[in-house]
């Protein structure tokens, strides 16, 4: 297991909307119900080995690429304080690979950070997860819920409200 699969598991995990994810290189890919898929991936913001972000692409297996999104760290999770005197101002949390090793930065985001990061992550595939996939809780709890409505709708049913009268239109000549 390589370092990026090693972090996109801890991210997978936290995720409410991945599920079965699937590892090759640095990538990981998750089913999203129906015909949709995606797929998560470290990505760099310009600067060669330096991975800013985290992309996630979604894609539907008849009709190619549907929509991707990047998850920036710094805007995610911001600037955070480290022990080290060469970073007063704190550092913006990073993957750098040196020497073929790659490691975060600096800072090695926290279970808390990554289940932050997992939430924003599950925000945007909720737009592309089939809704029949929804935990039979949920389902269960959306049914209840309309049922609720239909019932206290019946019991206690609003007045009607008259409707205006049809009468000729006052032309306010005079």
């Amino acid at each position: 297991m390589n370092y990026f699969e090693q972090e996109l598991r801890r991210i997978a995990i936290a995720c409410d909307n991945v599920t079965d994810p699937v590892f090759a290189a640095r990538a990981c890919f998750a089913d999203l119900g129906g015909d949709n898929r995606v797929k998560l991936q470290f990505v760099t913001m310009g600067t060669h080995e330096r991975y800013e972000a985290l992309k996630a692409t979604v894609l539907n297996r008849s009709d190619g690429e549907v929509d991707s999104l990047i998850l920036r760290f710094g805007d995610t999770w911001g600037r955070k304080q480290v022990s080290n005197p060469n970073f007063r101002d704190g550092v913006i949390p990073c993957i750098r690979t040196f020497d073929g090793k790659s490691e975060w930065y600096a800072y090695r985001p926290t279970d808390a950070d990554i289940k932050k990061l997992a939430a924003e992550l599950g925000t945007y595939l909720s737009v592309f997860t089939d809704r029949s996939r929804a935990p039979e809780k949920a389902r269960i709890g959306e049914k209840e819920s309309v049922m609720k409505t239909i019932r206290e709708a019946k019991q206690n049913p609003a007045p009607r409200k008259e409707a205006p009268s049809r009468g000729r239109p006052k032309l306010g000549l005079g």
